[in-house]
């Protein structure tokens, strides 16, 4: 029983497979058939019905009878042999023989896609055909008025084309006989191969207008203009040589031979038309003639300068050789009072070399002058950088000569600080007696001390021979920070004592009262005894404000009224 089921479930299967396959291939049948009737119903009778307008001879006549042979092959045969083959393709399928029906199926749509591509080509030769004979009525007018002025220019100017004339007019004459041909093409019925007669006609003649335009100014450049330019240029480079110059570098005169050459060799092309690169040819010659000008011209700048700057430059190291000799005697001067450093020596040194070697090369440089193998432009650039060094050394020099005058400002800088620093030196000092100081602390007598020794040194060291800058600035230094600290030390010192004093008096009239204010006091004025100013002050002014806050700020005015007196 159970075999008996499984056959029947293989059996519906496969009858449900191939219903399904058959139901596929119906539907195929069902596209391709509708497509042969989309074919069927592409009528070319409207497409070819334009070929009727044209002349029906020759070409066309040819072609529509191909169109109308094959468009009867598709009507007649294909579609009839695809009708045919469809029903065998159904056929198949019901015979569930579904590879031959898949085969016959793809046979039916190569046959439709031929059929397709025939169609679609022969509606594009009947564009190609009717669109020919259209462009060939318009252009050809177009052609035969650019022919009329191409020729009447041949005419009216044959003198301008020298030797190139006959070539230019066997050229429009064949252009002629191509514009006879294709009328014989066209009357002929062969649009196509008018058109072809056409277009190759058309780029023949853009060319030949194209030569009859640039032939005469290329044979003007090669007969007239450019030989012209070379032989002034050759006059002038011979004038220049009878007038000392050397032109050697120049090459002018062989340089105009091979342009002679050439511009015989493109005339020749030009009397042939055969102007292809000739025009570029040209351009480079009149740069390469441009360019022995401008050489010729640079040397003529090249010898206005040197007669101009040649006496400057002369003048200059005659002037810094003065100079040079003048800083030797100051720098003999200034070494007797001063200590130069082996570094100032050598830099005079280095300045003396240089401003021998720059004569020397301005030597070498007069001695070309008077030679006649050396070209301007090459002794100018030696006296161009000639000026430069000179230039050069001229800063180094001026440079030198500052250093020699700074060491003498610097010892008038530094004795004028000394002289100030005594005087705040000589105020600190006023300043502790007249204010009545009970003592000093010990760091500031030692500070004191350490301050007239510093300024001592630096009197001492500038009256030394040869005077060291370098030691007495450091020195000076030293000693400016040192006085400063004493003088706001003492300004510190001086205010305190009177602040003390101040704060002492004013608080007596609470001592009676205020047992632990009275101590206070106490300790705060045998610190004060103890020259221990800053400590006595800290001490009397808390036990003050402790009874009267606010009162440390009025007590300030007051001292301030007192400290300017002491002043």
């Amino acid at each position: 029983m159970e075999v008996v089921i499984g056959v029947l479930l293989v059996l519906l299967l496969l009858f449900g497979i191939g219903y399904f396959i058959r139901k596929n291939v119906y539907r195929e049948v069902d596209r391709l058939e509708a497509r042969k009737i989309e074919i069927m119903n592409r009528s070319l009778v409207d497409e070819m019905s334009k070929v009727k307008n044209l002349k029906m001879t020759g070409q066309a006549e040819e072609l529509f009878e191909r169109w109308r042979n094959e468009w009867d092959e598709i009507i007649t045969t294909q579609l009839p042999e695809v009708e045919e083959l469809l029903f065998d393709a159904e056929d198949h399928a019901d015979k569930y023989r579904f590879k031959k029906s898949r085969q016959v199926l793809e046979h039916i749509e190569n046959m439709l896609d031929a059929a397709d591509q025939n169609i679609e080509q022969i509606i594009e030769e009947i564009y190609e055909l009717v669109s020919s004979e259209e462009k060939n009525t318009t252009e050809i007018d177009d052609l035969r008025e650019q022919f009329k002025k191409a020729k009447k220019t041949l005419l009216a100017y044959s003198h301008t084309f020298g030797k190139a004339h006959p070539a230019l007019e066997a050229e429009l004459l064949a252009i002629y006989e191509g514009m006879k041909e294709f009328d014989a093409e066209t009357d002929s019925g062969n649009y196509l191969a008018a058109r072809e007669i056409l277009m190759k006609n058309s780029e023949e003649l853009t060319i030949l207008q194209m030569k009859i335009n640039q032939i005469p100014s290329l044979l003007s450049e090669c007969v007239t203009s450019i030989p012209l330019q070379l032989a002034e240029l050759l006059e002038g480079y011979k004038e220049m040589e009878e007038q000392g110059y050397f032109l050697g570098h120049i090459h002018a005169e062989a340089e105009a031979e091979k342009i002679a050459v050439k511009l015989e060799e493109y005339k020749e092309r030009i009397e042939q038309t055969d102007i292809e690169g000739i025009q570029e040819a040209l351009h480079d010659i009149n740069e390469s003639i441009e360019t022995m000008y401008d050489l010729l011209e640079k040397e003529v700048r090249a010898h206005h300068y040197i007669q101009t700057e040649s006496a400057k430059a002369e003048a200059e190291l005659f002037e810094l050789d003065r100079q040079k000799l003048q800083t030797s005697e100051e720098t003999d001067l200034v070494k007797q009072s001063y200590h130069l450093t082996e570094q100032d020596f050598e830099k005079q040194r280095h300045i003396t070399k240089q401003l021998s070697m720059l004569r020397k090369r301005y030597d070498h440089v007069k001695m070309n002058l008077t030679k006649d193998q050396i070209a301007y432009s090459i002794l100018k650039e030696e006296l161009t950088e000639l000026e430069k060094q000179i230039l050069i050394v001229k800063k180094e020099h001026e440079a030198y000569r500052e250093m020699l005058l700074a060491l003498r400002k610097e010892e008038l800088q530094a004795r004028q600080q000394l002289s100030e620093l005594k005087v705040m030196l000589t105020e600190a000092i006023r300043m502790i007696q007249k204010s009545n100081v009970p003592g000093l602390p010990e760091a500031y007598k030692h500070l004191l001390e350490e301050a007239n020794v510093s300024v001592k040194k630096v009197a001492v060291k500038l009256e030394e021979i040869p005077l060291d800058m370098v030691a007495v600035n450091i020195l000076l230094e030293d000693s400016a920070d040192i006085v400063k600290k004493l003088s706001l030390q003492t300004a510190d010192i001086v205010e305190h004592v009177f602040f003390i004093e101040k704060i002492i008096q004013y608080g007596n009239r609470y001592r009676s009262k205020n047992s632990g204010l009275a101590v206070q006091l106490k300790e705060a004025e045998d610190l004060f005894r103890n020259f221990q100013y800053d400590a006595s002050l800290e001490k009397a002014a808390a036990a003050i404000e402790s009874i009267e806050p606010g009162v440390m700020k009025r007590l300030e005015n007051s001292i301030e009224e007192d400290l300017e007196k002491i002043k």
